[in-house]
This record gives C-alpha cells, structure tokens and sequence, in this order.
C-alpha cells in the first residue's frame, strides 16, 4: 500500500533551466556532461560549494548566476495545486541533491514547507541520489517503509537508484503524464 509520494526538486517542482544558464555563461552541459555530473554530484555531497564552481568555471559570481537563473526559472504551479490535493491522502516530501548553500538559496522556501511534509536535501544528510542511503533517509523522516513510497524525478539514474530501494517510481516527462502514471499507480 502506498503512504507516501516523493517528489524531487529541479526539473519536478522547480523548473530551472541549468542548461541555458549554464550556455549562457558559455558552458555547453551536452558536451561537458560527465564534468557536470561530477561536479553536480559533488556539491550534492556537500563537499563543494556550487558557487565555486560557478567562480571558477565561468569567473562569474552568485549574484551573476543567480540573476540569470531567476529570469527563466520557477516553480511548477499546476504540480504544486495538485500537491495540495495529495496531502489530503498521502505524506509528500522533497528528495533535492543540493550544495550547502541549500534549496533557500535558489528559491522560496516558505512554498516548499507550504506544500511538503518533509524537505529532505542531500548535503545536509551527507548522501546524494542515486545513493541508496538518500532515498532511505527520505523515507525514515516520512515515517513509511520504501515499498510505500512512489519517487518521482526527471532523471533516469536517479529512478533507477529508486528502484534499487525498492521505491515505485515515475519517470517525469511533464505535469500532465505524471499525474496520470500516479494516479493510475495509486489505483491499482
């Protein structure tokens, strides 16, 4: 039986466009994509600072990048009404790989405890997805066992590292199928 939904942050609630900030600056992500993961991972862990490497990629500062980003960013509006709507039924929280300057840095935090139960980020647990213990500490602060939780998340290994839990999972393509493969999963 299902207790629980996890959502993860950007791509799902919070619609960032890395990629565009990121060639903005001159970056291209495609052809540097196993330098961004690795760079990305590790200020997951909590072991670099993402300005850092902003600084040091680009030699652009906090307020650089962050001015870009808030231009074309923002959460997802239509998920987070039918978040409302989970809540009523479901524990909800929030599995985020994020540096130590946290999810407040990037966005509103007060609409994230408006809408999650839980809000659980990788640097402050010392674990990034897909890392088993990221997921198991998610739903240890959900209080449900993984067979009772459906992880959603826009990137495959991330699903995947979901699955090796024991998670239900849902890829995340857009707003309209989500909602659909959930609730066809939750009937079922």
């Amino acid at each position: 039986m299902i207790k629980a939904v996890l959502f993860d942050c950007f791509g799902v609630i919070f619609m960032d466009h890395f990629e565009k900030v990121y060639a903005h600056f001159g970056g291209d992500a495609e052809v540097e994509t196993e330098f961004v993961h690795q760079a990305l991972f590790e200020v997951s862990k909590g072991t670099k600072n993402w300005y850092d490497f902003v600084s040091e990629r680009f030699g652009v500062t906090q307020q650089e990048w962050d001015g870009v980003n808030n231009e074309i960013s923002g959460f997802n509006e239509e998920l987070l009404i039918y978040i409302q709507k989970l809540r009523k039924k479901y524990k909800v929280g929030m599995l985020s790989n994020i540096g130590t300057e946290g999810l407040a840095t990037f966005m509103d935090y007060h609409v994230l405890e408006e809408h999650f139960d839980i809000i659980c980020e990788s640097a402050k647990i010392g674990y990034a997805k897909p890392e088993a213990q990221a997921y198991e500490i998610a739903a240890d602060m959900l209080e449900v066992r993984l067979d009772e939780c459906v992880f959603t998340d826009d990137r495959t290994q991330y699903i995947e590292g979901a699955q090796g839990v024991g998670m239900h999972t849902i890829l995340f393509k857009n707003t309209e199928q989500f909602i659909n493969d959930l609730e066809h999963l939750l009937n079922d």
